[in-house]
């Protein structure tokens, strides 16, 4: 580049050409174009994407931690046990002396025969 052509110092007017100008900026701008379903379909995968980066990158945090557990990422366990009536009714016995008030252990009474 010839010296001549350039100010010392100063910027070269080829870097600025690039950019919009003053009557480009003032214009209304365009109106998007309606939605096809080719680009319905690359947002959507766009989105699971993102969703997956997410959880991956979420999970991979949280086995650093030192309280993590694998049983934490297991799925809920439901509180109802599913029932089904194809082998008929459901009869429930129970003994009439429990009270449902037992406990597992027996109770530790104390020495028999009174006070010492």
């Amino acid at each position: 580049m010839p010296a001549a052509s350039r100010t010392l110092g100063g910027p070269n007017p080829h870097d600025s050409s690039f950019l919009r100008t003053k009557q480009q900026l003032d214009k209304e701008p365009a109106r998007p174009k309606p939605m096809t379903e080719a680009d319905f379909y690359f947002m959507s995968r766009m989105d699971g994407d993102i969703e997956e980066r997410r959880r991956a990158a979420f999970i991979c945090e949280l086995r650093k931690d030192p309280r993590f557990r694998p049983e934490m990422l297991e799925p809920p366990k439901s509180k109802f046990k599913t029932v089904t009536l194809e082998g008929g009714p459901i009869i429930k016995s129970h003994k009439p002396n429990k009270t449902g008030r037992e406990t597992n252990r027996p109770y530790k009474w104390g020495p028999l025969g009174g006070w010492y």
